[in-house]
């Protein structure tokens, strides 16, 4: 029992600090990648058409992740401190999950939010995060921060101009 007890213990401290994949080509590649994402309006995006902001910031979701509503909640809170940075929500579960999601956080109809699926599972691949929400922050097009973890808000509003 004493075995199987100390197995588990391992189990849950390793998965605790699980960290990115240290071969995952945002760590070699800054630029932001490319992608498409289609939208919970159903409209496909990829980088080149993407307006333009000083800061992007790419979050890897899932709309059943109790983290990742906390992390939209925040978000949503100060959201006029995010005004000059582009979000794009990216998430690998159904369509209605994340557009149920998007409602809940009030993130449609956004001029600064893209939320969605690549179907093409893109950025989960350049990224290949453990965790979710999974956040990399970019200031022109270069990878500026990476949160394998997620963020608090203030943390993230430290990596962008949020006057």
């Amino acid at each position: 029992m004493k075995y199987i007890l100390t197995l588990l213990c391992s189990v849950v401290l390793l998965s605790a600090t699980a960290q990115t994949d240290p071969n995952a080509p945002f760590q070699r590649d800054k630029n932001l990648p490319n992608f498409k994402i289609v939208s919970v309006g159903g409209k496909e995006i990829t980088n080149r058409d993407l307006p333009k902001y000083k800061y992007q910031m790419i979050i890897i979701f899932s709309p059943d992740c109790p983290h990742c509503e906390h992390e939209a909640a925040e978000i949503n809170k100060y959201a006029d401190k995010f005004k000059n940075v582009l979000m794009i929500w990216d998430s690998y579960k159904d369509m209605p999950s994340i557009k149920k999601f998007a409602e809940k956080y009030n993130m449609v109809g956004k001029p600064n939010i893209i939320i969605g699926r690549d179907p093409e599972f893109t950025l989960p691949s350049f990224f290949r995060p453990t965790m979710t929400p999974f956040v990399a922050i970019y200031e022109k097009n270069q990878l500026k921060k990476v949160y394998e973890k997620g963020a608090e808000v203030f943390e993230l509003l430290k990596n962008i101009d949020s006057k």
